[in-house]
């Protein structure tokens, strides 16, 4: 524990969890709103999540949380990409708005970066983090603000799209596809094709994607919410999809939570990604009916609205009416002495 200003860190415990949901809540929630069920998801589920690296600040008169923070480092390795070992993750940092301007943040930022530096991290990255909340910093001049005064470039763009699905239609560019593709199937997986899908990743997607696809299976997750390009017994393209009922809060529906009611379900949100194809089918609008069949399927399920996570890809996806929705910036710095 260290105190300063009245103000203490402490270790993280389960306990606190319902205190830090508040927290970030009341200092995020009209946005981001956050559920229990996420949280411990992304944390303490998380095998790359470690204690340690959580660190909670604490009014010292009240005993209140009023702030956290959580890094990570990969801990088992990321498929391909192993264990990223030159890189750790600040996966989010939040202060209850009455205890901001004091320099809590700031002390909760440091003590996440000595947990980097202990663990021989040599680079801070801001989100996207293996179970990330966020593939960056949020959009917010407050946010960038305080991470640029701390030494980080912040660069690039990603996006969260968002489309109603009341109103779709399979565009002709798909059906097109599909008739001059015959011998291709664009459908959910179905019980037994968990080896062929994990052929397909480990060869095309060997790292993240083909890592958390396993785990996903690993953990009980349905093959049915993989939506494939199948040939013959070959699996040849992938969407991840989350369907209304998913048991696993997918990164595309994270935040699709009604504002004000931060513990009900997103039932009528769908979720999908990743995306990607095999390099051997690319350019015969293959890609566009695997996101088509994928948008059914989510309408299907009962979702109104389709989400997407972490693309830079507008331009794909807005051929069937995708529009940005939120918006980060890639943010890391050297925390070499």
């Amino acid at each position: 524990m260290t105190t300063a200003g009245g103000v203490d860190l402490r270790p993280f415990a389960p306990a606190l969890i319902p205190a830090v949901v508040n927290v970030w809540n009341a200092a995020a929630g009209d946005r981001f709103p956050l559920r229990e069920r996420l949280f411990r998801q992304n944390t303490v589920d998380d095998p790359h999540f470690d204690p340690a690296g959580c660190a909670v600040a604490v009014d010292a008169r009240t005993d209140a949380v009023i702030g956290v923070a959580v890094a990570k480092v990969a801990r088992e390795p990321l498929g391909a990409d192993g264990l990223r070992a030159d890189r750790g993750w600040i996966s989010m940092l939040a202060v209850a708005p009455p205890y901001r301007r004091r320099g809590i943040g700031t002390r909760l930022l440091d003590a996440a970066e000595a947990f980097l530096r202990g663990r021989g991290r040599r680079r801070s990255v801001l989100g996207s983090d293996p179970a990330h909340f966020f593939p960056g910093v949020p959009d917010d001049p407050g946010a960038l603000r305080f991470f640029a005064a701390r030494g980080y470039a912040l660069r690039g763009d990603a996006f969260d799209l968002r489309r109603p699905l009341d109103s779709y239609r399979t565009p002709p560019a798909v059906l097109r596809a599909l008739a001059a593709n015959p011998g291709i199937d664009v459908r959910p997986l179905r019980r037994g094709e968990e080896a062929p899908l994990l052929a397909f990743l480990a060869a095309a997607f060997p790292g993240r994607w083909r890592y958390t696809v396993a785990r996903f299976l690993d953990t009980g997750g349905a093959v049915g919410d993989i939506m494939g390009i199948v040939a013959r017994a070959e699996v040849l393209g992938f969407a991840h999809l989350f369907p209304p009922d998913a048991s696993w809060i997918g990164p595309s529906v994270a935040w699709a939570t009604p504002p004000g009611d931060v513990e009900a379900a997103p039932a009528r949100a769908g979720g999908l990604g990743p995306m990607g194809i095999s390099p051997a089918i690319r350019g015969r609008g293959l890609g566009l009916a695997l996101l088509d069949r994928s948008v059914l399927h989510l309408r299907a399920a009962g979702a109104t609205d389709a989400y997407i996570d972490w693309t830079v890809l507008l331009d794909f996806y807005g051929r069937l009416g995708f529009i940005p929705h939120r918006r980060y910036h890639h943010g890391e710095r050297c925390l070499a002495d």
